[in-house]
């Protein structure tokens, strides 16, 4: 146990944790912020931020993790750079697990995010890091002149495939469908790529290597093919990053966090921001938004304020 008792406790650094952590110290409180990565999230891999306002020129996702990450030591935020691994949240302190150490607050906010869905086929987990990437922008440099696969099963796929065409030898993307839902546009500038091939109505059946990727057997229509690739960037959708509040809040029926407009939670004190929420909107904006809406909730709270 770390003796502080903190008034607000953030979980994770992305833009809606920082955001509510520099609104939480400002208004007057103790924050601890804690996050396992540079403070920013996952944006920090994004190679370039142009929709974000007051940026015209955009900027990319590592220096606008180091600009936020500025901001909030400015403001004199705690920083622990740690993996979060329990969190209680009954009684009146909310106590959180991390590196092996307590923390404890008086109210506590949970923007924790989502991460990359599995396809939880034989290969995936052990190969993780040895040729399974879940980002382009992170891994790409990696395998530049080479041959990966992409599985296709979000819009962002395609963009990620077209990035991955720029560098590397052969990119074979795998989809499920027999069509595309994205825009016309990034449909024709995919498949007009010369070291693109398709894959329609396929699946990966298995994932195999021994320190690293070999190959993939794809299924397509019943049979079944080899694809000597020494990447696969996999595009399955997202999921809320979860895992630790064991079902001690109400989420809708993919596990998102339910909240109202006051970003609170179905326990007293608890809020949650960004991503990690029932949203109809996931993007940066939305996200500092969201976290912003949590700190001043959580200083009512913390001021008797009604």
């Amino acid at each position: 146990m770390t003796g502080k008792i903190y008034d607000m406790v953030v979980l994770g650094g992305g833009p809606a944790g920082a955001t509510a952590s520099i609104y939480g110290a400002r208004m007057g409180h103790r924050v601890l912020l804690l996050e396992k990565m540079m403070v920013g999230g996952e944006i920090v891999s994004t190679e370039r931020l142009d929709n974000y306002p007051g940026f015209p020129e955009g900027l990319s996702g590592f220096e606008f993790g180091q600009l936020l990450e500025k901001q909030v030591l400015k403001f004199e935020v705690e920083l622990a750079r740690e993996v979060i691994e329990q969190v209680s949240l009954s009684g009146e302190e909310k106590k959180v697990v991390a590196g092996g150490k307590e923390y404890r607050g008086r109210t506590l906010i949970i923007a924790t995010g989502t991460i990359p869905r599995m396809l939880d086929v034989e290969g995936e987990q052990k190969l993780k890091g040895k040729g399974v990437s879940y980002c382009a922008a992170c891994d790409a440099h990696f395998f530049r002149g080479k041959q990966v696969a992409v599985v296709a099963e979000t819009d962002a796929a395609l963009r990620e495939a077209i990035t991955l065409a720029g560098i590397v030898e052969r990119v074979y993307v795998i989809s499920r469908r027999g069509s595309f839902r994205s825009a016309e546009t990034l449909q024709q500038k995919l498949l007009s790529l010369p070291n693109v091939e398709m894959l329609w109505k396929a699946t990966v059946g298995r994932i195999e290597g021994g320190e690293k990727l070999d190959y993939l057997q794809v299924i397509q229509e019943g049979s079944s093919r080899t694809l000597p690739v020494e990447g696969i960037f996999i595009y399955s959708g997202r999921q809320p990053n979860t895992d630790i509040l064991q079902g001690s809040l109400a989420v809708d029926d993919r596990g998102y966090i339910l909240t109202n407009e006051q970003m609170e939670t179905s326990v007293p004190k608890v809020y949650a921001a960004g991503d990690v929420r029932q949203t109809p909107l996931r993007q940066v904006i939305t996200a500092a938004a969201d976290g912003a809406i949590a700190a001043t909730s959580a200083n009512r709270a913390l001021r008797g304020i009604s």
